[in-house]
């Protein structure tokens, strides 16, 4: 939501050597210190990995042991963070506890963080992932636990701090997408092995295996507050290899990554550590700014920020109005491989006539899309303007 300032606030800065926005457009050419709401870290890993714990992990030799998933994280892939989310339907009590142990030996605040999680299935709701703020947690199996409504009541009865992530909703044992929990389930799986899952027709998905209404847009015109996550689910995969996620965070420990999760300041990427993030208004990635009739004009127009740092030549840079396509930027202006710019939204379309004291009460998510030569793509997760009546 808005803070005491209004519609309008600082962004934050973030490490790692993304360029500010294009200069030469205004008068102060650089950003200091005091410029910044906050500074934050932004830090990849996959999320969703199978070891050889899950009998369907068995078929493929990159599927190893808990051991060997970590040190290809950590020393192969180089990412910060690794969660293997075995079946625990499949799961005894005694592997449970090695997984969560392991997990918490593995764990170099700072370094890596072996992520505590499992993923919770049943044949009528699908497949969700659960997400643990600390090692000494129950094992939380479908067989007990049987509908997602269930699932969270479970959470909260327990008292543990916990979030789920649903996963290849378009597709064959697909997770129900009518429901949700905008406190528990911040996040959904954009993209993993099974492919892209953004909207029907994508690239980088077989349409053949899909159905519609049930991939990230339709979910998320259906009003519902997620951000975007990437994972391997990696059956034909080793770690960090078909989906990573990208998460902004104060720093590499296990409670930061789960705030920021829970916050959804996060993007997913097919795989390549493409570093993307935009604001609203220096709002960033996973924010909710409530507005009514009477603030309109203080909310409008948008100022949108976007800076990308590639992995190789970005062709395109899309942002996506509640679904739609918008605005498309496909010429970086210096490096190939980086992009930078302003791009500022009216309360709606115009047809080239000002009007002033418009009230547009549409709500809207929005976010970016980012495409590079190689095929490789990334997705940062919505901000939302939700329009309420205030009489």
């Amino acid at each position: 939501m808005s803070d005491s300032n209004g519609f309008r606030r600082k962004p934050w800065c973030v490490d790692g050597g993304i360029p500010e926005l294009e200069h030469r457009k205004y008068a102060k050419a650089y950003r200091e210190s005091e410029d910044y709401a906050e500074g934050v870290h932004l830090y990849f890993g996959d999320v969703h990995k199978h070891s050889s714990l899950s009998p369907c992990a068995k078929v493929n030799p990159y599927n190893g042991t808990l051991a060997e998933c970590y040190c290809h994280a950590r020393t192969v892939a180089g990412t910060d963070f690794l969660a293997i989310c075995d079946h625990a339907e499949r799961m005894t009590e005694g592997q449970w506890s090695e997984s969560m142990g392991l997990a918490r030996e593995t764990t170099v605040p700072g370094e890596f963080i072996a992520w505590p999680a499992v993923e919770w299935a049943t044949p009528l709701y699908g497949h969700r992932n659960i997400y643990f703020r600390d090692y000494d947690v129950p094992l939380i199996s479908g067989r007990e636990i049987t509908s997602p409504p269930k699932l969270w009541e479970h959470i909260r009865a327990l008292g543990l701090d916990a979030l789920t992530i649903p996963h290849h909703a378009a597709r064959e044992l697909s997770a129900d997408m009518t429901r949700t929990d905008d406190e528990l389930e911040p996040a959904l799986e954009i993209f993993s092995g099974w492919g892209n899952e953004e909207y029907y027709g994508a690239p980088l998905q077989d349409t053949d295996r899909c159905f519609t209404r049930n991939f990230a847009v339709d979910t998320l015109l259906r009003g519902f507050h997620m951000g975007f996550v990437g994972g391997g689910d990696g059956h034909p995969a080793p770690p960090a290899d078909s989906g990573i996620t990208g998460i902004y965070a104060k720093d590499l420990t296990l409670p930061s990554l789960f705030e920021a999760l829970r916050n959804r300041r996060t993007i997913a990427t097919t795989g390549a550590k493409i570093r993307v993030d935009f604001h609203i208004n220096g709002f960033p990635i996973g924010s909710v700014i409530r507005f009514n009739q009477h603030d309109i004009n203080e909310l409008f127009p948008l100022e949108i920020g976007v800076t990308v740092q590639g992995t190789d030549t970005i062709e395109q840079v899309d942002i996506v109005e509640n679904g739609i396509t918008v605005h498309t930027k496909t010429k970086p202006r210096a490096r190939l491989d980086q992009m930078a710019y302003r791009w500022f939204r009216p309360s709606g379309p115009t047809d080239g006539v000002k009007r002033i004291g418009t009230c547009n009460n549409v709500s809207r998510f929005i976010y970016v899309r980012v495409k590079q030569r190689d095929g490789h793509m990334a997705w940062t997760s919505p901000i939302w303007l939700d329009f309420y009546y205030d009489e």
